[in-house]
């Protein structure tokens, strides 16, 4: 559901990562997330945040030609992710038809998130979404 973005409580911890527009990075900032939840013990949450971050990340490189920021943050309520782009103009989610090759991610991030949500700058935007761990045991 996407939803206002509130005041979000002072994370835990942070993790910031600067990428190249370079469409190896989707791999790589996958690959960094997974490390980063798996040594939090935040396991139960690891498949969906990568979907949803390899999403939020190839539309930023689609929509921009330069650097993308991806921030990673886990609050006491939950692990949330804001990717800044320098692409203009809002992302909405759109039902593409089944022949369109492109245009399902935000569908993707509004169905798997629990929150999520946009920010427009003058020179770009950030795509933020944020997932809640499910008490199984995993986390530290």
């Amino acid at each position: 559901m996407r939803t206002p973005e509130t005041p979000q409580p002072q994370p835990l911890w942070a993790y910031g990562l600067t990428i190249p527009h370079d469409p190896r990075a989707v791999r790589v900032v996958r690959a960094t997330i997974r490390s980063i939840l798996a040594a939090a013990k935040l396991n139960c949450i690891v498949d969906t945040v990568e979907l949803l971050v390899s999403e939020v990340v190839t539309n930023a490189y689609r929509c921009s030609a330069q650097e993308t920021y991806v921030s990673m943050e886990r609050t006491p309520e939950d692990f949330r992710v804001t990717v800044w782009d320098h692409g203009s103009g809002a992302p909405a989610p759109r039902a593409p038809s089944d022949e369109d090759e492109h245009g399902r991610g935000l569908g993707i991030v509004e169905a798997c998130a629990d929150r999520w949500g946009v920010r427009d700058y003058p020179r770009g935007k950030a795509v933020w979404f944020s997932v809640v761990p499910k008490s199984n045991g995993d986390e530290a």
